[in-house]
């Protein structure tokens, strides 16, 4: 049975993905504030930029400023 590509643990070289982890700010697709997933670095990117997500698996200490915090 073949598998996808974005399924497969390793990438066509034989090396294990490389894959970063996020931490959501907001709601986000299937994802809500405070859930951690693993994406490609591309993907990471694109949402931190967004300010959807940050990287690492917490949330950041809240900001006294309370336009840094996200709109809901």
């Amino acid at each position: 049975m073949a598998t996808r590509n974005n399924q497969d643990p390793e990438n066509q070289k034989g090396q294990p993905a490389k894959r970063k982890v996020v931490t959501f700010l907001r709601p986000f697709s299937r994802y809500t504030r405070g859930d951690v997933a693993g994406f490609e670095p591309d993907e990471v990117d694109r949402l931190v930029k967004k300010k959807v997500a940050v990287e690492g698996d917490k949330l950041p200490a809240p900001s006294d400023n309370p336009d840094d915090e996200p709109k809901a």
